[in-house]
């Protein structure tokens, strides 16, 4: 059996048990029939009817195909976890509706086919790509997981008309997409069927971004909103909308990967610095600002004030994974698991009903109606279960499902003993092939190796060395960092596996000799049928502290145990969180709680408390009295009825001699 070199694919990895397996069947049984509820009551399937005429309610808007392909998507990848006739069923139904109102000539939209027909391809800010690139990577899901056609032929038709209008004929009034998106749909289309002209459209999507003075005509804010300021394999930092970057990003890197353009893939590096290093809250929000839903100048990351969209941190999910392949660095993978398990996992709420768009890291009920009256919208206490735009829900329907398909990739290293092994070639490929299809399958130089980036109670079955083999993870990642890997084959076989030692985990330790290489354990051996690697990574609690630019973050500490970022709530700490200070030799303790919070590890520990004082202000003689403190898992917030909470505590400061 000839390995595939590229992701291992959704339908090869089961996750059978702990923390993911629970989250994936509350997304498939409860966020599935949720979202569409939600979505059938606000006539966003509806109005793929085009039926709606002015002066009706329930008028479509311009980004309501989104929402319904996002769902689609999701409920595509819950049928590889929990198979429902019921849930085909519906997708059926509204694929039949995109085949009746698909235009001869390939083109649909809900919004400009019902309410101004007159006007497609005239309006770059309008979601017209937008929408078709989620329509698209909604097919591809929907072939991969029942093998049906019907609706990825539906979306290549629309994907030829798209190529004749932007790519041939030049008719319509903007060159490039406002918001991207469809450039990923594109390259998920030639991963999934080969045709090289959708690489080639994706093509040209990345390369005229930003060059024609025309398209700036449709910018909302600022060159910078859109990613317009400069060619894509000229930027250099993280600017504007954070998910339209990422988004941008992510195909940009996928794009380089798949065309050998290390320009491209240089680009996509520089920006990443800037975001991560720079612009990225401790939970991996992204997107500080209401205004733009856009990345702030350096080192602003306001707690309070903090925008962090939910669907900015999938986002800085999909751009991390592409650039794990890209090149397997461990910082990648340590990205997404901070997105999984923090930035974006606080989007939904624990029974998946409820979603929150933004994402603060400070919660005051008290002062909530500074944030409504200075962006002149309501941000909820508690999640929502649907929004205006609804972006978010079904977004974090679709991360949850798919993660299984993020979890190891196959590649090829370099031949070598574990003691010697140096890690993978350069993976830039040299011509345009599907991921799967990358390498030199047979180089004598080379060894197939299996990266595992992600651990989770999970079977995953790939192909290495010629054949098939299984590898079952048994772990109760992310409460604690035991981890075996049991390995079933056929016949020994030589490959290197190479397993991710996160950045948070000190002293990682494993049962064969390895090499470390770019934040991996590579063990490269002949491997028998039942052979089991054992990873231990320590968990202990981590003291953070920001860049002393992070002006709100100045003389405070945020707690990270292993994957997770903790918080205090007022349910467990009372109010006034704000002036609860940890000691400088604070100890802390943890606790499996299982009637907490669906189950989670909660962080205990002493501090202190300001006693309060009558009068406003008074001559500095601060009195403290002890108190308990208890933290729990940040992505678990809100979940209690609304109350304050804060990521960033304050900290006795302890100096550090010179």
């Amino acid at each position: 059996m000839e390995a595939k070199y590229g992701p291992v694919p959704i339908r090869d990895v089961r996750i059978t048990g702990g923390f993911w397996k629970s989250w994936q069947e509350t997304a498939a049984r409860s966020t599935v029939p949720a979202v569409y509820s939600q979505f059938e009551k606000t006539g966003r399937f509806k109005a793929l009817a085009h039926g709606w005429r002015e002066g009706e309610p329930d008028k479509p808007h311009i980004y309501y195909d989104s929402d319904v392909a996002k769902w689609i998507e999701g409920a595509a990848y819950s049928l590889h976890i929990c198979p429902d006739a019921g849930v085909e069923a519906k997708i059926e139904a509204l694929i039949d509706l995109v085949e009746a109102g698909m235009s001869a000539d390939g083109y649909f939209n809900s919004y400009f086919q019902s309410v101004e027909p007159h006007m497609r391809w005239t309006r770059r800010a309008d979601h017209e790509l937008y929408c078709a690139g989620h329509f698209m990577e909604a097919a591809v899901a929907y072939y991969e997981a029942t093998g049906r056609r019907r609706f990825l032929d539906l979306m290549r038709r629309s994907g030829d008309h798209i190529r004749a209008v932007f790519a041939e004929s030049g008719s319509a009034a903007f060159e490039t997409p406002g918001h991207e998106e469809i450039e990923l749909a594109l390259l998920r289309m030639w991963r999934c069927d080969g045709d090289s002209k959708w690489l080639g459209l994706a093509r040209h999507f990345i390369d005229r971004r930003g060059k024609n003075p025309a398209d700036l005509r449709f910018v909302h804010f600022s060159p910078l909103f859109t990613q317009d300021h400069a060619p894509v394999a000229e930027q250099a930092s993280a600017e504007g909308h954070a998910v339209r970057f990422a988004y941008l990003f992510a195909a940009a890197t996928e794009l380089a990967l798949a065309t050998g353009d290390e320009a491209l893939a240089e680009a996509c590096r520089r920006v990443w610095r800037d975001a991560v290093d720079k612009k990225m809250y401790v939970t991996g929000g992204v997107g500080s600002m209401a205004r733009g839903e856009a990345f702030g100048p350096a080192y602003y990351l306001p707690n309070f004030e903090a925008y962090a969209e939910t669907c900015a941190s999938i986002a800085m999910a999909f751009f991390a994974r592409r650039l794990s392949l890209l090149e397997p660095r461990g910082e990648y993978a340590d990205v997404f698991e901070l997105q999984m398990y923090n930035g974006a996992l606080a989007g939904i709420s624990l029974d998946g009903k409820g979603f929150f768009y933004e994402n603060p890291l400070c919660a005051r009920p008290s002062d909530q109606e500074l944030i409504d009256i200075s962006r002149g919208q309501v941000r909820p206490a508690r999640r929502a279960e649907v929004f205006d735009t609804s972006c978010c829900p079904p977004n974090i329907l679709r991360f949850i499902l798919s993660l299984g398909g993020c979890m190891y990739d196959v590649r090829q290293a370099p031949r070598g003993t574990a003691a010697s092994a140096a890690g993978p070639a350069s993976p830039i490929a040299s011509e345009g092939r599907p991921l799967g299809a990358l390498g030199a399958p047979g180089a004598p130089n080379t060894l197939d190796a299996l990266y595992v980036h992600h651990y989770a109670e999970s079977v995953a079955d790939v192909a290495l060395a010629g054949q098939a083999v299984r590898l079952r993870q048994e772990t109760s990642y992310p409460w604690n960092g035991a981890i075996a890997l049991s390995v079933s084959a056929q016949k020994p076989f030589t490959a290197t596996i190479a397993l991710r030692a996160p950045a948070w985990c000190g002293s990682p330790s494993l049962n064969y000799a390895s090499a470390e290489k770019d934040g991996y354990l590579h063990v490269t051996r002949e491997w028998h049928d039942g052979d089991r690697i054992l990873l231990e990574l320590p968990m202990d609690v981590a003291e953070l502290e920001a860049n002393p630019l992070v002006l709100q973050d100045a003389g405070r500490a945020a707690l990270k145990r292993g994957p997770l970022v903790y918080c205090a709530e007022e349910a467990d700490n009372g109010p006034r969180l704000h002036d609860l200070l940890l000691g400088s030799e604070t100890r802390y303790e943890t606790a499996w709680m299982p009637n907490l919070l669906g189950g989670v590890n909660a962080i205990k520990f002493g501090a202190l408390r300001r006693k309060p004082f009558d009068g406003l202000y008074r001559k500095w003689a601060p009195e403290y009295e002890p108190a308990t403190a208890t933290a729990v898992p940040y992505y678990a917030w809100a979940n209690r009825g609304p109350g304050e909470m804060a990521v960033w505590l304050m900290k006795e400061a302890r100096r550090r001699a010179e």
